[in-house]
């Protein structure tokens, strides 16, 4: 689940952890490995490009993937999209500040959602589990009282970044969103966000607490992995490949999971409906009903490519497709 959860950092409005080392494992893969990721990636379509645009009739919308995480690029980047968004109409992001802030007075107030009540993990598992799940967040500068409240599902997510990126995301670094979101303010551009504020927090927690328990138990992994799996996906964000960087993902975790590869390749399907596919469609009707001839919609990379992509899904709407300069 925590591997699983990287994919996350791509996916949900927060400013969660910047570059630390690592290297990519690309080279590092079979030609099995390698086989597999071309076959799953055949017939796919949209599987390149993080600046697309989609028109009909007069209106024009900019779809851009973003990578909600620092780069030392990422400043040449929104350089080159900043006339794109003040050319626009309105700009569309998966939270808005406004709502990125009432999720911190959520969090604040309404301490279930990230929280549990009543027994804590230390009660709820074995002791010999605990013990490596205290000592991974405690490496992560969490003091372990505190991990133990968490709700299983949101200490995956924590404990999926390594403590040295945890380290690094207290020095303030900014994704592509928030520097779009800059450039909008700065130009008058409205900003308003896809879905509500408490979305992502909602579809994890909807999950049963003993199957968040039961995944939070397949164990804790390096610190290296994590590092690499970093460095491996911001290189393939900035090559443009989102729909490789997610199958990448696949089968060079999956050695890594103490699952039959079966139920490995179900879970990581499931958590990719979940925090892309059901997403996806339910942005649609907010893009469509923005106000304006000109759209930017910046959202996580992932959400671009496949089947039940955006960039899809406003095809099959009958928009025409064209990739842009990013």
């Amino acid at each position: 689940m925590r591997i699983l959860a990287m994919l996350m950092m791509m996916l949900v409005p927060l400013q969660l952890w910047a570059a630390c080392g690592g290297v990519d494992l690309r080279p590092e893969l079979s030609d099995a490995q390698r086989a597999e990721i071309a076959a799953r990636l055949d017939g796919v379509p949209f599987t390149q490009g993080n600046h697309w645009t989609a028109t009909k009739g007069t209106r024009t919308i900019h779809i851009i993937g973003t990578m909600h995480v620092d780069d030392d690029r990422m400043p040449q980047v929104a350089g080159r999209l900043a006339a794109v968004i003040r050319r626009a109409d309105t700009l569309l992001v998966e939270a808005n500040s406004a709502d990125q802030k009432a999720l911190e007075r959520e969090m604040a107030t309404n301490p279930d959602l990230a929280f549990l009540t009543g027994k804590t993990l230390i009660d709820l598992m074995p002791a010999e589990d605990w013990n490596a799940l205290a000592a991974a967040a405690k490496a992560r500068g969490i003091p372990p009282f505190m991990a133990a409240k968490f709700q299983p599902w949101y200490l995956s997510l924590l404990l999926s970044v390594s403590p040295c990126a945890l380290k690094e995301m207290q020095k303030g670094g900014e994704g592509l969103d928030k520097r779009l979101m800059k450039i909008a303010e700065d130009a008058g551009v409205p900003t308003l966000s896809l879905e509500p504020f408490t979305t992502v927090f909602n579809l994890f927690a909807r999950d049963p607490l003993e199957e968040q328990i039961a995944l939070l138990t397949l164990g804790v992994l390096p610190d290296r992995v994590s590092e690499n799996a970093t460095a491996t996906l911001k290189a393939q964000y900035f090559e443009e490949e989102h729909m490789a960087s997610m199958e990448v993902s696949r089968v060079a975790t999956r050695p890594m999971v103490d699952l039959p590869p079966a139920e490995f390749d179900a879970l990581f399907d499931d958590f990719m409906d979940l925090l892309v596919r059901q997403r996806n469609e339910n942005w649609i009707t907010p893009i469509e009903a923005a106000e304006g001839d000109v759209i930017v919609v910046a959202a996580g990379a992932l959400h671009l490519g496949g089947t039940h992509g955006v960039l899809n899904l406003l095809f099959q709407r009958g928009y025409t497709l064209s990739r842009q300069p990013f």
